[in-house]
């Protein structure tokens, strides 16, 4: 889990909700992993407000994430999520969990429907990461 501690470290860094919003807008203007032509309704992640698509892949027995978002906050919470799971052993991406996730405190700056999002690409790769 220690990806995921070192992003809750990293959004932690932030007092002010907008300044946490600043930097998830930061993360997105990274290129994303998952080239436009890719962005499929069987990658498309059912239950957000805005489009993410996600597909997963294993090489040399570690995961590999590949997204892409329409929308800012979406995308740079996207890309938090998906680096988390991305080159993580095969085993231990297995063994992680959407609670795992609760120390991110990403719940408390997201609006519902944006949370409702979260919890829908967390299921989505922790389902997709098992069948690999």
């Amino acid at each position: 889990m220690s990806k995921i501690a070192t992003w809750a470290d990293n959004l932690s860094i932030f007092d002010d909700v907008m300044d946490q919003y600043a930097y998830l807008v930061d993360l997105a203007k990274q290129p994303t992993t998952l080239p436009e032509s890719l962005r499929s309704d069987d990658r498309l992640v059912e239950g957000c407000i805005s489009q993410i698509w996600v597909d997963v892949g294993k090489v040399d027995n570690k995961t590999k994430i590949y997204y892409d978002s329409d929308a800012m906050i979406t995308k740079g919470v996207t890309h938090v999520v998906c680096d988390c799971f991305d080159d993580l052993p095969l085993d231990e991406a297995k063994n992680v969990k959407k609670s795992d996730f609760e120390i991110l405190g990403l719940d408390m700056i997201l609006s519902s429907n944006r949370r409702n999002g979260l919890a829908s690409l967390i299921d989505v790769i922790t389902r997709k990461v098992a069948h690999l």
